[in-house]
Formats: C-alpha cells, structure tokens, sequence
C-alpha cells in the first residue's frame, strides 16, 4: 500500500514556522543589545564620560560570543534576519534624527565644509587602498564609514558596492574604533590649540565618524560647539542619499570597464536608503511633536544596537584575519587625514579672519 502523500501546510503554517525559526537568533542578539546599553551606561556613569557607547560594546559582544566556541546553527536564521533587515530598518528611522533646523542652519560654509571632506576622504581611500593593494571595495566601505556616518553608512553603501560581509565587519570595526577615539583626543587638542567653539563644533562635526562620537566630543565643552557639531554631523548624514547613488555609478561604469557584456546587469540601489530620504523628508514637512520623535529616536537606536550585536555574531575572526594588517593601516591613515584636513578647514572657515561671511 503506498505512502499517503504529507498534506501541503498553510501559507499562515508556513509564515509562522519562518517566524519560529527566527526567534532563537533574534533573542540573542536582542540580549546582547540589551548588555551592551546597560554597560555603555555603568561605564558613562562611572567615569562621568561615555568612554564606549551600546554600537561598540554590541559589535564586541556579538564578535565574543561567536569566537569562543561554535553556535549552534539553528541561530543562524534569526542573527541574518537581525543583521540585515533590522539594520536596513534603523538606517530608515535614522531619518528622525533630522529637522529643519539642522538641514538648513549650517548655511554655506558648513555645506562646503561637508562636501570638501566628503570627496577628500572619498579620493584618498581608494588612492591609498590601492598603493596598499586592497580591494576596491573595502576601501570604498572604510571611505564611507569615514566620510559619511560611520557603521550605517557602511552598510547602506554596500546595497551598490556589494562588499563581502568580512569586509563589512572588518570596515564597521575599524572606524567605530577611531571614531572612539577622535571622541578622546579632539578635546586634548581643543585644549593645546585653544580652539574656540565655534572652530571646534565644526571640526568635531566634519569628521568624527559617529553622530554619538560627536555628542561626546562637544557636550563637556559648549553649547555652540555640540550644536553646530551636531548640524554638521547631521548634514553629512542626509547626503547619504546621493552618495549612494554616486556609489552605485561608479560601481556600475567600474563594472562595465571590466567587463562590458555584464556591466549592463541590473541596478541595485538599496530600498532602504530611498526609505531613509523619505523619512528625512516627511520629518521635514510635517515635524512630528518632541516626545513621538524622541520614542521614534530611541527605538531606533535600539533596533541598530540589536543589528550590530547581530553583525558582531556573524563575524569570523579567522575570515577577518585573512585581510592581514593593511585594512587597518589604511583605516588608521584616513582617520589622521580626515582629522587633519577637518581641522584646517574649520581654521579656515570658522577661525578669526575666516571666510565667515558665507
């Protein structure tokens, strides 16, 4: 007699079994998001400053958890799931961060300020990725994460130069380190240089890699400096838009170079930066009231501590080792340039005697 045939389950069984298979990674990444803000705020609240915020901790947590011995892989549906579509919805809700104040206050100067260390640092990462003979790619993933907004930007730039994920990682790491510690060092500078604030808020806000880094930075010191850093931080974040799509041309005619049969494959511009300028835009018309957009803002910074304690368990440091030192040398570099050339133009721009009047 023959085997009766299993019944076809549901699309609903079939949803929830999808569902049910995600949850065991998604909570362990949620608990590592989970320890990493508690401990981001002992330590802010020890030592009176916030030596490494919940992004840091939660990419190092993650990183440890998968070293030290092997996971079972009935995480790994859950952790992809955190990794990549919870970190393409913070990249979203990173547009309520912004209002119209920061978009249009910064005025002419800080605009030229943004963009002259946007294509700077864009230039120099790959002329000095390629001396150091590194991939394309991961020198455009380290530019990003330097020039724009540090381990968001990264990724919403991979959607068009589709780097491997050890790239990625290796990248988010890199500049979440140097941004730590331009955070450290800008104000030991601040204080050799006697810079006021003014020069300091653009400095810190032209080229410290995260827009948390710049708080850090700017608050001990004035008020003028955390605000004008923050508008100039912000500012280079709302032109992730067309970064990216310049990204993806210079991608596509790199591509075409190559090889001109397959450089005409298909676009792939990321949804969720088109989604993240929508946000940015809708925050700008109809402003939302002070306390939803501040729920709005701290989940989503929940949502991107979750995505990188999910990205931090996803990355082998065997694979990560593989890319040697030079990665890192060329991070190193473009931290030093980016420091240097923010600072000489915020003298230049901002200092007594500058080109103030634009």
């Amino acid at each position: 007699m023959p085997t009766p045939p299993f019944p076809k389950r549901s699309p609903l069984s079939r949803r929830l079994s999808h569902m049910r298979s995600l949850l065991p990674g998604l909570l362990l990444s949620v608990l590592l998001a989970v320890l990493a803000t508690v401990t981001s705020r002992e330590i802010a609240t020890v030592t009176g400053i916030a030596i490494a915020g919940p992004i840091l901790l939660a990419i190092l947590f993650g990183i440890a958890v998968r070293n030290v011995r092997p996971l079972p892989h009935a995480l790994d549906p859950g952790i992809s799931f955190s990794f990549r579509t919870l970190l393409r919805l913070g990249i979203v809700g990173l547009g309520f961060d912004f209002s119209a104040r920061e978009l249009v206050g910064i005025g002419l100067r800080g605009l030229i300020l943004d963009l002259a260390i946007i294509v700077s640092v864009y230039l120099v990462a790959l002329w000095f990725g390629r001396l150091r003979g590194l991939p394309d790619n991961l020198s455009l993933l380290l530019g990003t994460g330097t020039a724009i907004c540090g381990a968001s930007a990264i990724v919403a730039a991979n959607g068009v130069i589709r780097g491997k994920d050890e790239e990625v990682a290796y990248s988010v790491a890199t500049v979440t380190l140097f941004g730590t510690l331009s955070m450290f060092l800008y104000p030991v500078v601040r204080r050799l240089l006697h810079l006021p604030p003014d020069v300091y808020g653009a400095w810190s806000g032209s080229s410290i890699h995260e827009i948390g880094q710049v708080v850090g930075a700017t608050l001990p010191y004035s008020k003028e400096a955390l605000e004008l850093g923050t508008m100039l931080k912000l500012t280079r974040v709302a032109l992730l838009l067309p970064v990216v799509l310049l990204l993806e041309a210079y991608v596509l005619a790199r591509a075409r170079a190559e090889n001109p049969d397959q450089g005409r494959g298909k676009r792939h511009f990321p949804w969720f930066v088109g989604a993240f300028a929508g946000v940015v835009l809708l925050n700008f018309l109809l402003p939302l009231p002070p306390k939803i957009l501040q729920l709005l803002q701290e989940g989503d910074a929940a949502i991107l501590a979750v995505a990188m304690a999910a990205m931090g368990l996803e990355t082998h440091l065997s694979r990560i080792f593989r890319f040697g030192v030079r990665p890192l040398a060329s991070g190193i570099f473009l931290w030093i340039f980016v420091s240097l050339t923010g600072l000489g133009l915020s003298l230049l721009l901002y200092g007594h005697g500058s080109l103030s009047a634009l």
